[in-house]
């Protein structure tokens, strides 16, 4: 890329292309500019810059091609609650409107409405938040979604094959992981509760597999997080799904064409300041984990698509206490 990144965002257009927004290039410094990747040529280029610079946001796209950016924090540390739009066509951004409150560390997801659900986050002062609500495309309007149980950031939300939503984990407060989770129905705009997961977890994955089910995967630091979890909603119960490698947070897991689950980098307690190289890959037939080759460089927090081609795009992340990478590197199954 042409420049260092981490906790920025990598979108897959209808294109084909990879549209990498905004993150930190430097500990203490946020960034605005925007990339693209072509796949077939397996080149980079410069896409316009967003309105603002923006870290720990959300880019998701829509029906209509476009990507919707809400969210994260910008200079200072400041949490915003602005959101815009790309248009890949004519590479420009727009406003939209913004959402009722400041959001980093959330989480967005396409319902199969055309709508967009915001769930949690921090606003200024670290404050977690149990606020969520929904964006429409065609009005670009936001209206309340209701509150979870609990206050979120660092948690998942995973659209299930019903149109319900699963929330996982995260943070209530600043170092309270959670193993809670709740279900949002989109036709009644109401929370319910679901049982908990085997281990508190926060900065996790959780993947839909073509079964229907949820894979849930590191969250913790200690050893502990080796476990990953599985969520079945037609009994509506967890289980055990089997030990990765190490244990892992702040990593990616990404849906392979294959069914499989590729699960890379992250950092635990061994390897704070660093991160890890490692990726491992969840077979949903034989339940089983495997080892598969290391990146090049350690990684956490950084991003990993899946492309039309079925290769794995991982884009930067921080590889020690104090920088970011630029360099991107294609995993190929």
């Amino acid at each position: 890329m042409s420049l260092s990144r981490l906790t920025h965002t990598a979108t897959l257009l209808s294109s084909g292309k990879v549209l990498v927004t905004g993150g930190l290039e430097s500990i203490s410094r946020v960034v605005s500019s925007c990339e693209l990747y072509d796949s077939t040529s397996n080149r980079w280029s410069t896409a316009r810059n967003m309105s603002s610079p923006r870290a720990s946001h959300t880019a998701t796209l829509l029906p209509s091609g476009k990507v919707l950016v809400t969210g994260g924090y910008g200079k200072f540390n400041h949490c915003v609650s602005t959101c815009e739009l790309y248009d890949p066509t004519s590479n420009k951004w727009f406003p939209a409107s913004n959402m009722s409150l400041p959001r980093t560390a959330h989480t967005a997801t396409l319902l199969s409405t055309g709508k967009v659900l915001v769930t949690g986050g921090y606003i200024p002062g670290f404050q977690g938040v149990s606020s969520c609500e929904l964006y429409d495309p065609t009005s670009n309007k936001w209206t309340p979604a209701g509150n979870m149980s609990f206050s979120r950031k660092f948690h998942t939300a995973t659209l299930l094959s019903s149109g319900k939503v699963l929330v996982t984990g995260g943070y209530e407060v600043e170092i309270w992981q959670m193993s809670s989770c709740e279900l949002y129905d989109p036709t009644s705009n109401k929370w319910s509760g679901v049982g908990d997961m085997s281990l508190s977890r926060a900065s996790h994955s959780a993947t839909l597999l073509p079964s229907g089910k949820v894979l849930v995967t590191g969250g913790d630091m200690s050893s502990r997080a080796m476990t990953s979890d599985l969520y079945d909603p037609r009994s509506n119960k967890w289980s055990i799904a089997g030990n990765m490698s190490s244990a892992r947070v702040s990593h990616t897991a990404t849906l392979l064409s294959s069914g499989k689950v590729l699960v890379a980098g992250g950092y635990n307690w061994n390897s704070i300041g660093s991160g890890l190289s490692t990726c491992d890959v969840y077979d949903p037939t034989s339940t089983r984990w495997s080892r598969v080759g290391n990146m090049s460089l350690t990684r956490s927090s950084h991003t990993a698509t899946l492309l039309s081609s079925g290769k794995v795009l991982v884009t930067g992340g921080n590889y020690n206490a104090d920088s970011s990478d630029s360099i991107a590197e294609l995993y190929n199954e």
